[in-house]
């Protein structure tokens, strides 16, 4: 009896164990057909920003992004016989940093092979091979010519020659400017100096190749401080009523009012221009001096400080970036000079204005207008009738804004009118050897 008792116990217990086991099996066949059928939805992880390691200069630090589930990432770089691991490890989110130092690498210029392997899943793995450029030696960089002394307020010129390299910028204190190809390894640029650009501020020029590889030099370049004429205007409460207020097509109290069309348009407008200035033509599009408006006199100047008073109490103040000229009302507006129309329309306290781009940054602008008779991509000659003048904006009467902006930065129109400072300062940059 005991015997068969034993049999038994021994029977049920195979019997649970095979149970157990085809349980485990079928559960292993369904966790592998889960997990199949998972990586069919989600797919093979990937990299992105591959193209930030298409060059390596001599130094530089790049992020590769993944996409997917990697369980770890090895990144080779080959070279002949030579290997170098830059990465191989769990990654930490969904970014691989790293830092690429040829040189200290035991890697020569010229061709490798980037080798990356990412891990996933179960037993998941992909391979990514591209061939990648070492390039460690900087472009040589040679400054042809330039403006040496500007007013604040004023404009210059740059010209320099790039050997080797990919392209070039202008820096003036933090704000970069791009250089324009103008012939084989040349590079032309204008520049701007503010109204309130600091004498002592450094300007260079930059080159560098596709890899990354930079080469500067420091310009000799005298800003001269300026003093601009003041002036302090008295608001009256029937300005405010027959201006002001229609402008903003909504009743406020005269001191909001005056602040939110001399102060917070103001402030958009030049956002807008700049924007607008930033993409210029590659090449000289203008014809010697621009032109005054006909039969016009000088009412503002450039760079006049006004300070505005309501009530005998100082409220706002402003910067006038340009020459207003008057004549007859209605008087039509000819093309200072020879361009590509790139703006029409109304603008905040230009009103209705048209702005004109002559090539290399530099572009003119034309506001209070009333008829515009010229459209946006538009080619006008100098000469050319674009428009008439009118008072609409914040103007206090029929007249002509004129400004000349480069690379979006308003400077004094008055250096551009006069054909031997044009000579002197940018016509002989241009044409330098």
């Amino acid at each position: 009896m005991k015997y068969k008792k034993y049999k038994l116990e021994r029977r049920e217990k195979r019997k649970v164990k095979g149970k157990l086991l085809k349980f485990l099996f079928f559960s292993g066949i369904a966790g592998i057909t889960v997990y199949m059928f998972f990586s069919l939805i989600t797919g093979k992880p990937q990299v992105e920003n591959l193209r930030d390691i298409t060059f390596i200069p001599a130094q530089k630090d790049a992020i590769l992004r993944l996409k997917g589930d990697v369980k770890r990432a090895t990144i080779k770089i080959l070279q002949g016989e030579r290997e170098f691991i830059l990465y191989d490890a769990p990654p930490q989110g969904k970014a691989i940093p790293l830092h690429l130092a040829p040189r200290q690498m035991g890697l020569t210029d010229g061709k490798a092979k980037l080798l990356i392997t990412l891990r996933y899943g179960l037993l998941g793995r992909k391979t990514y091979q591209m061939d990648t450029w070492i390039d460690t030696l900087p472009p040589k960089l040679e400054v042809v010519g330039y403006t040496r002394y500007v007013p604040q307020g004023g404009t210059g010129a740059v010209k320099a020659r790039v050997k080797d390299g990919y392209s070039a910028y202008l820096q003036v204190g933090e704000e970069r400017y791009p250089m324009y190809p103008v012939g084989k390894e040349e590079y032309f640029t204008l520049y701007p100096v503010k109204v309130d650009q600091d004498p002592s501020t450094t300007i260079k020029v930059v080159a560098y190749d596709l890899a990354g590889n930079s080469t500067t030099a420091l310009l000799k370049i005298q800003i001269k401080k300026v003093q601009f004429k003041t002036d302090r205007i008295k608001l009256s409460e029937e300005f405010i009523k027959k201006v002001i207020i229609p402008l903003l097509g909504r009743d406020m109290p005269p001191i909001d009012a005056f602040k939110e069309v001399n102060e917070n348009w103001r402030k958009k407008d030049v956002e807008n221009l700049k924007r607008i200035g930033s993409n210029s033509t590659a090449k000289k599009l203008w014809e010697g001096n621009f032109l005054q408006l006909p039969g016009s006199k000088v009412i503002s100047t450039f760079g006049d400080i006004r300070y505005y008073y309501y009530q005998d109490r100082e409220i706002s103040m402003s910067r006038h970036m340009g020459y207003d000229f008057a004549s007859v009302e209605n008087a039509p507006v000819p093309a200072s000079n020879s361009g590509i129309v790139v703006f029409t329309g109304n603008m905040g306290i230009y009103g209705n204005m048209v702005v004109i781009d002559h090539g290399f940054g530099l572009m003119s602008l034309y506001g209070h207008l009333s008829e515009i008779k010229v459209k946006k991509r538009q080619f006008v000659k100098k000469g050319d009738i674009i428009a008439n003048t009118d008072s609409t904006g914040l103007a206090l009467g029929d007249h002509l804004h004129f400004g000349i902006m480069v690379h979006g930065i308003e400077v004094n129109p008055k250096e551009w009118l006069d054909a031997k400072w044009l000579k002197t300062n940018i016509d002989s940059v241009l044409e330098a050897n």
